[in-house]
């Protein structure tokens, strides 16, 4: 059992390592170039030379994976009629929008767009979104080349793959249950393996198809003079005078009230004595006059 186990492991680890070997040597000595009989007919031979190249070429090599990046900033006229006019021009190109935002500031209304377009319309789709601008738009185009990731990751995935169909025919192929559970826990791991392969070529595909567009949008909000503006700042004026005097009024008499409510055992006998002598000082006055 241990045997046969050993036979189909070995077996799976040559047909990966003849696999990845026959796709390096092919990507760097490339198809070997037919030998050409010098002749009347050279010119001829030459360009059936060229084709016949041309056709051995790997499709990976004929096209380059270059992911595109725009970032634009504009001023414009009106903000609402400049989101619709994007929004009608990406359509126009193939094109669809990831995400909208608008803001509403003090003196500003602002928005934002992330736009993906296919990267045959890359250029064109920025030349006309930029006739929207008032004035000098902002610009910033990046790229990256993940030609060579792309190529690495499909290598690998065919590799993977020829290994998931080995060890399928192996599992057929097995009567030990010892030998089915390991070659199932190998399949399900390479078969995991495959699919994540699967999903970063994906991803690499759709982001050098499609390129990012991301628009930053301003409009500037107009100030409007309103009529009489001077009569209204006059009432204004003498609102807050009005508003001043009467709390200096209530603040000078709560002050007044509570000084004489703090000072009341002292004043009150003041008050009384002097009272007090003022009755009698009268009522003695009222005595000498009656004489």
């Amino acid at each position: 059992m241990k045997r046969w186990l050993f036979v189909i492991l070995t077996s799976i680890l040559m047909l990966a390592g003849c696999s990845l070997s026959e796709e390096s040597s092919s990507s760097d000595q490339g198809a070997e170039p037919p030998t050409v009989e010098h002749n009347d007919s050279g010119e001829a031979d030459e360009n059936r030379q060229s084709d016949e190249e041309k056709q051995e070429m790997p499709p990976l090599q004929k096209e380059r994976k270059v992911i595109f990046n725009a970032t634009l900033s504009l001023n414009v006229e009106d903000l609402t009629q400049a989101i619709d006019e994007i929004k009608n021009s990406t359509k126009r190109f193939e094109g669809y929008v990831v995400e909208e935002n608008t803001f509403s500031e003090e003196n500003t209304f602002t928005g934002s767009m992330t736009i993906r377009i296919p990267q045959s319309q890359f250029d064109a789709y920025l030349r006309n979104v930029e006739t929207l601008a008032k004035g000098a738009p902002q610009k910033s185009i990046t790229s990256r080349d993940v030609t060579e990731n792309y190529v690495d990751l499909s290598s690998r995935l065919k590799a993977k793959e020829a290994v998931q169909k080995r060890l399928e025919s192996f599992l057929n192929e097995a009567t030990n249950t010892d030998d089915l559970l390991a070659i199932s826990n190998e399949l399900s791991r390479v078969q995991e393996e495959v699919e994540q392969l699967k999903g970063q070529i994906n991803y690499l595909a759709n982001q050098s198809d499609y390129s990012t567009v991301t628009i930053s949008l301003e409009q500037k909000k107009r100030a409007v003079s309103s009529i009489g503006e001077k009569d209204f700042e006059t009432l204004s004026e003498a609102k807050n005078l009005f508003i001043t005097t009467s709390n200096g009024l209530l603040a000078f008499f709560s002050k007044t009230i509570v000084l004489l409510i703090g000072l009341s055992p002292i004043l009150l006998p003041l008050l009384i004595i002097v009272l007090f002598f003022l009755y009698h000082f009268r009522k003695k006055s009222k005595q000498k006059a009656g004489r």
